[in-house]
């Protein structure tokens, strides 16, 4: 393959699933270099999931059928300069974690139940990095993981009331451009307790992710801030072209909902809005239909109330908004699209 042109060569590599580049990697510099400087546009090792949380989160006995990664297992050779030494140095000094989390008592985060989908059987892993690396050695084992794990792509990552830090991850690939600091997240959710650990995940997910296909947010307390509940509305009416479907859990009042329901109604201009929103509020009461719904459909199916109905904007009568809210024994769903759906997923 040597003697093909560049462009051929880059063309070849193209075909290749993520396991024959690797091996092909181990071929000589000439193509290790190759494929480091095109890694971006070729295949990576796809996983259908995985967890991101405290160690305590399973038992012992479950963890007991996960495989334990080895952190030697992902060393590889990489340039460390004076210059980046200096700054892991201070970094160590300084205690920077490689994970936010909202726990003062446990410290210990796993990345788990990583797994990918071989027929019919799944095998499950368990990575552990430090969080609060103490030593040169400790900050090289993060960084080769982290670009191992940004080399690969996952269906769906859940942050379990934890998310990385995005100070860490730019000292740990300081001036290396070849590296694209993006995980590659079709579905990423966050589940927390803590607004602060929403504000981390918002600043990872929109600096350090692919733009995925989809955004879940869980919120497990009842007293999300005004502020982040603001944030959520500009990112909703204004990302549209970024995503298209987000979705919601809620043990609060629907504050988002409410905002979202008058500004498709009274707004002169809807174009940017995310296409497809749902939520969900636990322990939520059937709320009172707004009063610009239309074409109402109420429907009973044992114990789901299906309420359909449409809101048309003020200022553009072809600009039709679609509902549908589903009130069940613990709490309520609402989605709404701007498309006409004609089966809505319950």
């Amino acid at each position: 393959m040597n003697f093909l042109p560049h462009e051929v060569q880059l063309d070849v590599l193209k075909c290749l699933d993520f396991d024959q580049i690797f091996s092909f990697k181990q071929t000589n510099f000439y193509f290790k270099n190759l494929i480091k400087k095109y890694e971006e546009g070729l295949a990576r090792k796809k996983f259908n999931g995985l967890l991101i949380a405290y160690d305590n989160t399973y038992g012992l006995q479950e963890l007991e059928l996960h495989k334990i990664i080895e952190l030697e297992s992902g060393l590889f050779e990489f340039t460390l300069t004076d210059r980046l030494k200096k700054k892991w140095k201070t970094a160590i000094a300084e205690s920077i974690p490689l994970y936010f989390h909202g726990s003062d008592t446990c410290r210990n985060v796993i990345l788990t139940n990583i797994f990918k989908k071989d027929k019919e059987r799944q095998r499950l892993y368990t990575l552990e990095l430090p969080n609060v690396p103490k030593n040169i050695e400790e900050m090289i084992i993060i960084r080769c993981w982290m670009e191992h794990l940004i080399n690969c792509a996952f269906e769906c990552v859940a942050f379990y009331r934890v998310v990385f830090n995005p100070e860490m991850i730019n000292l740990l690939f300081d001036n290396y451009n070849s590296i694209p600091l993006q995980f590659q997240i079709q579905t990423p959710i966050l589940i927390t307790d803590n607004n602060t650990i929403f504000e981390h995940f918002w600043k990872f997910a929109f600096n350090h992710s692919i733009i995925p296909e989809s955004l879940s947010f869980c919120f497990n307390q009842s007293n999300v801030s005004e502020q982040h509940i603001n944030i959520l509305f500009n990112f909703l009416i204004n990302e549209g072209n970024k995503l298209s479907e987000v979705y919601f859990s809620f043990y609060g009042p629907p504050r988002l909902y409410e905002l979202i329901v008058e500004y498709v109604a009274t707004s002169r201009n809807c174009s940017k809005m995310v296409d497809f929103i749902k939520f969900n509020y636990y322990n939520a009461t059937d709320l009172p239909l707004n009063k610009r719904a239309k074409i109402v459909e109420i429907e009973q199916l044992g114990d789901r109330k299906l309420t359909k109905y449409q809101i048309v904007n003020i200022y553009n009568q072809k600009k039709i908004f679609y509902f549908c809210s589903v009130k069940e024994k613990n709490g309520l769903s609402i989605m709404l699209s701007s498309r006409n759906v004609e089966k809505w997923s319950y």
